[in-house]
């Protein structure tokens, strides 16, 4: 085997599995980036259901109240 057939054969080897190490560590990168933002994402997404809810209560409050306030007046016209 000659010199050059020796360089040929360690470039062939060495630069797959170089961009093998550098491509697995931008996945690792890109995994990373990913969880941030998904959390980011459950954070938003907690608080923005949190709020909707927070606001259904409220009007279902509201109803409750409206319906307390008719079945009394509903009440006191049929007791005259």
């Amino acid at each position: 085997m000659t010199d050059q057939q020796l360089i040929t054969l360690a470039i062939a080897i060495v630069f797959p599995l170089s961009m093998l190490l550098y491509s697995n560590s931008r996945v690792s990168d890109a995994k990373e980036t990913l969880r941030a933002e998904i959390q980011t994402f459950r954070a938003e997404l907690k608080l923005d259901l949190t709020e909707r809810f927070n606001s259904v209560d409220r009007k279902l409050d509201e109803l409750l109240r409206l319906s307390a306030d008719h079945d009394q007046r509903i009440t006191r016209l049929e007791s005259r």
